[in-house]
């Protein structure tokens, strides 16, 4: 469910009271603005969370996987199940319970059913999560199970199109959606938490680049996938849970310019195979490290983690290098005025974007495989990209180009941009 049906559901439910939800990770991956879950939490912490809910509230709960884990008996499981959801009850709140998944692959994996009959003959449960599509963890539900449980256990489901599993994230502005701000101060107070500076702008509820810099900065050192400019709900989960590191990467700090020099990507897995991939699609053996390395973080820089969508941002670059309007070598495509600048930075007042002039190890590897995987099998003929979501098109910008980029000959959209020639 996307965050603005969210809202349509919570508005209609706050006839009976403001909507939270409390519980473990299986709590935290449903969203909303007012989730007081937390990964790994067993029921003595959720007990803690519903003190936090306010008289008369709808509850959405889970609880109890951890416990099992944790070892604690069946019955002694459900009894505090049941004694948190009186608790609940007796302050005017409405309460869902949500039953997780048996699994495969738990701690006490053989407590995991007897500890869900238990529950399931101590309190009403709404919704039971056994049977869902599960992750490869073998504990936790596919992340798109997950999103509907609010609107198919009370309303009408959204007619919108299927979401995607990122949809309960947020995305860096302009603009700064005011339905927004509540939890992109919570996203910054976590950074800050943490101890990565979201800036001299404070915790303000807009994600701007101060931000990113900061989410940025906690993604690489927590291994995550992307840049600054968004978190999903991957990222929300790992952001709820984590614990501070002893020397976290410094956020905000004085960042290169333009046409500095890059660190070198020779060390990273096939990174030779890429080259000959990349040589190839060209029609050419003259690509240098430098070449092969301003490409790679191009490309990380402007796509999305879509692997096809990597390669096809490759395809551009490399499709003007051959063509007569364009520089004839990538660092000329690349630092073309008000082209790539915007990833690339210019030589006197802009910063590049840190997942351009700093990116990991694990993006640079996984857009090499991007390349090798999917390049040779892209259009020659594109020059062009932009995004496909008009949300991305605020103040100062161009959405025509969008539409006219869809109406293009031969244009194809791969996951978040679209491509073509214009």
């Amino acid at each position: 469910m996307r965050y603005k049906d969210f809202k349509i559901v919570e508005t209609k439910l706050r006839e009976e009271g403001e909507v939270y939800v409390i519980g473990d990770s299986h709590a935290a991956a449903m969203g909303g603005r007012n989730n007081l879950a937390a990964n790994g939490a067993r029921l003595r912490a959720i007990g803690q969370q519903a003190s936090q809910v306010p008289n008369g509230a709808t509850v959405y709960m889970t609880g109890g996987h951890n416990d099992v884990t944790a070892g604690v008996s069946p019955q002694v499981i459900a009894n505090a199940v049941r004694l948190i959801i009186n608790n609940l009850k007796n302050k005017g709140c409405t309460v869902t319970y949500i039953l997780f998944p048996e699994g495969s692959e738990n701690e006490n994996q053989d407590k995991m059913a007897p500890t869900r009959q238990a529950i399931n003959s101590a309190v009403d449960v709404a919704q039971d999560l056994d049977g869902c599509s599960m992750q490869s963890d073998g504990i936790h539900c596919s992340l798109g199970s997950y999103r509907g449980l609010i609107t198919d256990s009370n309303v009408t489901p959204s007619t919108r199109d299927t979401p995607e599993e990122d949809d309960e994230g947020l995305r860096a502005g302009p603009p700064y959606p005011p339905e927004d701000m509540d939890r992109v101060r919570g996203l910054q107070s976590k950074l800050e938490g943490l101890g990565y500076s979201v800036g001299s702008t404070g915790i303000d509820g807009k994600y701007g680049p101060r931000t990113a810099d900061a989410v940025r900065a906690f993604k690489a050192d927590f291994d995550l996938e992307g840049d600054g400019l968004s978190v999903g709900i991957r990222d929300l989960m790992v952001l709820s849970s984590a614990e501070p590191k002893e020397n976290p990467t410094v956020a905000n700090d004085t960042p290169m310019r333009g046409g500095d020099e890059l660190a070198s990507i020779e060390n990273l897995g096939d990174i030779d195979d890429a080259k000959a991939v990349a040589e190839e699609f060209l029609g050419t053996s003259s690509l240098s490290d430098d070449d092969m390395n301003m490409l790679i973080r191009a490309t990380a820089a402007e796509a999305s983690p879509n692997a096809r969508e990597r390669a096809a941002v490759a395809a551009v670059i490399l499709n003007r290098v051959r063509h007569r309007m364009y520089p004839n070598d990538i660092r000329g495509v690349l630092y073309q005025e008000n082209q790539f600048q915007a990833v690339t930075g210019t030589p006197l007042d802009r910063s590049p974007s840190r997942n351009y002039s700093r990116m990991s190890d694990r993006t640079g590897n996984a857009v090499i495989q991007a390349l090798i995987a999917y390049l040779p099998d892209m259009p020659k003929t594109w020059l062009n990209f932009t995004s496909n979501n008009p949300d991305a098109y605020g103040a100062g910008t161009n959405i025509n180009f969008m539409a006219q980029m869809r109406r293009a000959p031969n244009s194809r959209v791969i996951g978040q941009t679209v491509f073509g020639t214009a």
